[in-house]
């Protein structure tokens, strides 16, 4: 078993892509995924360490109980415990701002809701090759002769029939609608909705099941938000 192993830390290594090829390399096959996700839940729990407090008690009792799970229960349930960590640090943050006096409002008169999503869209397209690829792909041709996104990305995925495709084709189809909306949002000056840019911001860093939950999360905040400017 994975909590058996003495792993190294992908802080013991310059570069992350040579800790995870460590990983494949040194790691059980049936294990490689859940270390993967399981190091992403040790960055997500130095949230507590910096701030000089201990997890609780609740997150190592739900840490041994997915650790005594079978695959590929046990990676999907780490995954889902780390869009949880994610979403508690989140809140927590937002919380001290508030406490602190520091606005939080993204919408707030401080700083144009413009501003605010350019920045969003620019770290987009310097994390998610996903994204890049779409702003690529509207960017390639004359949107007379273009075909709409959801169609081609049906097609290029066609050929592979695996989960693991199906699912990436999902999540670029989420991410052109999200693409879509923001560019939406900005040209409208729209401000987004609270807790909507943290969300998009660390989208990236979810991996499988969760990140699609996330992403389908957000593109249906974003509709749902301007709903009422529509019927106003």
């Amino acid at each position: 078993m994975t909590n058996k192993l003495k792993i190294k830390s992908s802080r013991d290594f310059a570069d992350p892509a040579e800790w995870r090829e460590y990983v494949r390399a040194f790691v059980p096959d049936e294990d490689v995924n859940y270390v993967l996700t399981f190091e992403r839940t040790q960055l997500f729990l130095c949230f507590y360490r910096l701030r000089g407090m201990k997890p609780p008690v609740e997150v190592k009792m739900e840490l041994d109980r997915i650790a005594r799970l079978n695959e590929p229960e046990r990676t999907e349930a780490i995954e889902a415990f780390n869009d949880l960590l994610l979403a508690t640090a989140t809140m927590q943050l937002m919380s001290e701002c508030k406490s602190s006096g520091v606005s939080v409002d993204h919408s707030d008169n401080q700083s144009d809701p413009r501003d605010k999503i350019d920045t969003l869209l620019d770290h987009l397209g310097r994390t998610s090759p996903c994204f890049r690829f779409w702003r690529h792909y509207i960017g390639s041709a004359d949107s007379a002769e273009r075909r709409p996104w959801e169609e081609f990305i049906a097609t290029f995925h066609s050929r592979d029939l695996s989960k693991s495709a199906k699912r990436d084709g999902e999540y670029a189809v989420l991410i052109g609608q999200l693409g879509q909306l923001l560019t939406h949002y900005r040209d409208n000056n729209l401000p987004l909705p609270p807790l909507l840019f943290e969300r998009i911001w660390f989208l990236n860093w979810l991996r499988g099941p969760q990140r699609n939950l996330q992403a389908r999360a957000v593109v249906q905040g974003l509709i749902e938000a301007m709903k009422p400017c529509a019927s106003a």
